[in-house]
C-alpha cells in the first residue's frame, strides 16, 4: 500500500465506495436477481390511493409478500401481489388497503375467513388455498383522507354553529340577565341548604327521639293487629286456591283449543281459516304499502301582478315518480266579469261600467312525466286546459306554459288565456317565480313575480308532531 501512488489510492477509495453504495441501494430498493420467488395473486379495489409498488403485503400483522403491479382495469385498480413461497392464503380471504399507524405507509392486509370450510362439507368449492394466478374476490378499499377531512370540517362547522348559538343566547343583555338570575337562584339554594344543615345539627337529637317514638308506635300497631294479619293471610290462601282453579280452567280451555273444539279451536287448527286471514293480511299490507308510497306535497304562493295579486293553495299527490295529481284553489281578482250599460238623460247618452270581482277558482289536473318534460291535462282555474313543465338542474328550475279558457266571451279577453312561468326552488321549502300572464290578450296581459312555500311528507310530519295537542 505504501508503494501505491496517490492516484491509485484515490481510485481504490472511489471503487470501494461505489461497491458499498451499490450494495446499499440494492438492499434498500429490495432488488432481486433472477426469477422472483413465490407466487402471484390479484385483487381489485375501487381506489388504492397512496399504495406504492413494493408496498408490504401482511397477514395477521406479518409481512408475507409485496405489491408487484398496480394498474387500471375497467375503471378500477388491479393490484398484483407477490406472495412469499411457503405462505398459504385460504380461499375466501379478504384483501384490504390499510395504513400503518395514523400517517404511516399504505399496505395490503390479507384477512382470512373467520369460518373456514373443511373438505367434504357444504361449500367445498371455497375451501383450499389460492394458487399462482388466482384472484381474491373480496376486497375493501382504504378510507380516503379527503373524506375524513371533509367529515371533520362538517363537525367543526356544527361546533361553530353551536358556539354561535350560545354566543347569541348568552352574549346579549337578555342572556346576561338570565345568567345573573341563575346564579342568584343557585346562591339562594345554597343558603337554604346551609340553613337546613344548621337546623339539623341543632335539632338532631330531637329528630332522633321523634323517630324512636314513631318506631314504637309502629310496633304497637303491629301487635294490636296480629289477629287481623292472620285473617289477611287466610284470605291470601283462599285467593291462591281460586287462582289454581282458574289456571286449571285455562288449561282445560287450552286442551279443547288444541283438539280443534269450538270457534277458537277451528281458527287455530284449520288451515283454510289461516289461509283466509293470511290473504286478508297480505291485502291490507299491500294497501298500506301503496298509501305509504303516496308522496304528498302542499304549497302556498302569492303572485303580484302590478297592481293586482293572485293567491294559490296547491295539493300534489304523487303515487308514482312519473305520474301525479294536482288540486289547486286560486283567489283570482278577475274571476267574475260584469258589464252594465245604462241610458241617461239627455236621451241617447249611454254609460257603460265594467267591474271585476275577486272569487275562488279551482284547478284539478293529471300530470305525466317523461324525463325532464311533464304534460298536464284537466281543469285550470275552473276552465278546461292543458299545461307543460320542463325541469332543469335536478328539478331546481322549472319552466311552465299553461293554456285554458279557449271559449271566452269576455270583451277584450276573447283569446285563450296563456301563461308562461319560470320557477326557482331556492331551498327545500322556499321558491320564487316570475313570468307573463294572459299574453294573447293585450288589454289584460301583465307581468308578475311571486314567492311561495312548499312542504313535503317529512315537513308535514315534523310540523304536525310539533303542534301541541290539548289534553
Amino acid at each position: 500500500m505504501n508503494n501505491l501512488s496517490a492516484e491509485a489510492k484515490v481510485g481504490l477509495l472511489v471503487l470501494g465506495s461505489s461497491v458499498i453504495l451499490l450494495w446499499m441501494t440494492m438492499m434498500v430498493g429490495k432488488f432481486d436477481f433472477g426469477k422472483p420467488e413465490g407466487y402471484k395473486v390479484a385483487a381489485t379495489f375501487d381506489t388504492v390511493s397512496g399504495l406504492d409498488l413494493k408496498a408490504a403485503v401482511r397477514m395477521a400483522g406479518v409481512q408475507v409478500g409485496t405489491v408487484e403491479v398496480v394498474e387500471l382495469e375497467d375503471s378500477k385498480a388491479r393490484v398484483i401481489l407477490r406472495i412469499d413461497p411457503g405462505v398459504k392464503i385460504p380461499k375466501g380471504s379478504e384483501a384490504a388497503v390499510k395504513t400503518m399507524g395514523l400517517l404511516g405507509d399504505k399496505y395490503v392486509d390479507l384477512i382470512p375467513p373467520q369460518h373456514r370450510v373443511e373438505p367434504g362439507q357444504a361449500g367445498q368449492e371455497r375451501s383450499g388455498f389460492y394458487k399462482d394466478g388466482d384472484r381474491i374476490e373480496r376486497s375493501v378499499a382504504s378510507s380516503d383522507t379527503d373524506q375524513l377531512i371533509t367529515k371533520l370540517s362538517a363537525i367543526a362547522d356544527d361546533i361553530k354553529q353551536v358556539t354561535g348559538s350560545l354566543r347569541n343566547v348568552f352574549g346579549s343583555q337578555r342572556g346576561e340577565k338570565s345568567m345573573e338570575d341563575i346564579l342568584h337562584d343557585l346562591r339562594q339554594t345554597t343558603a337554604n341548604i346551609k340553613d337546613f344543615s344548621y337546623a339539623l345539627r341543632g335539632d338532631g337529637s330531637e329528630l332522633v327521639v321523634r323517630l324512636n317514638e314513631l318506631v314504637q308506635n309502629l310496633n304497637g300497631m303491629v301487635n294490636d293487629n296480629k289477629d287481623n294479619l292472620k285473617v289477611t293471610m287466610e284470605n291470601v290462601r283462599e285467593a291462591s286456591k281460586s287462582a289454581e282453579m282458574a289456571l286449571a280452567s285455562i288449561d282445560n280451555i287450552t286442551k279443547r283449543i288444541d283438539r280443534g273444539e269450538g270457534t277458537l279451536g277451528k281458527l287455530v287448527n284449520e288451515d283454510s281459516m289461516y289461509s283466509n286471514i293470511d290473504s286478508a293480511a297480505k291485502g291490507l299490507s299491500d294497501y298500506v304499502s301503496k298509501v305509504e308510497r303516496l308522496k304528498t306535497t302542499i304549497a302556498f304562493r302569492n303572485e303580484y301582478m302590478f297592481p293586482k295579486s293572485k293567491s294559490y293553495f296547491t295539493l300534489e299527490l304523487k303515487p308514482k315518480l312519473d305520474q301525479y295529481y294536482i288540486a289547486e284553489i286560486v283567489s283570482d281578482p278577475y274571476a267574475k266579469y260584469t258589464r252594465t250599460e245604462s241610458v241617461t238623460s239627455p236621451p241617447g247618452t249611454t254609460t257603460t261600467s265594467e267591474t271585476y270581482e275577486d272569487k275562488l277558482r279551482f284547478s284539478v289536473e293529471f300530470a305525466k312525466r317523461w324525463g325532464n318534460l311533464a304534460i298536464r291535462l284537466g281543469l285550470i282555474e275552473s276552465k278546461g286546459g292543458i299545461g307543460a313543465d320542463y325541469f332543469v338542474l335536478d328539478d331546481r328550475i322549472k319552466f311552465s306554459l299553461d293554456a285554458w279558457n279557449f271559449n271566452s266571451t269576455e270583451p277584450k279577453n276573447d283569446n285563450a288565456h296563456m301563461k308562461a312561468t319560470a320557477t326557482w326552488n331556492i331551498g327545500k321549502v322556499v321558491f320564487v317565480n316570475a313570468g307573463y300572464d294572459n299574453f294573447l290578450n293585450s288589454s289584460r296581459a301583465a307581468g308578475f313575480a311571486g314567492v311561495g312555500l312548499r312542504f313535503d311528507d317529512d315537513d308535514l310530519k315534523y310540523i304536525m308532531g310539533s303542534v301541541p295537542i290539548p289534553k
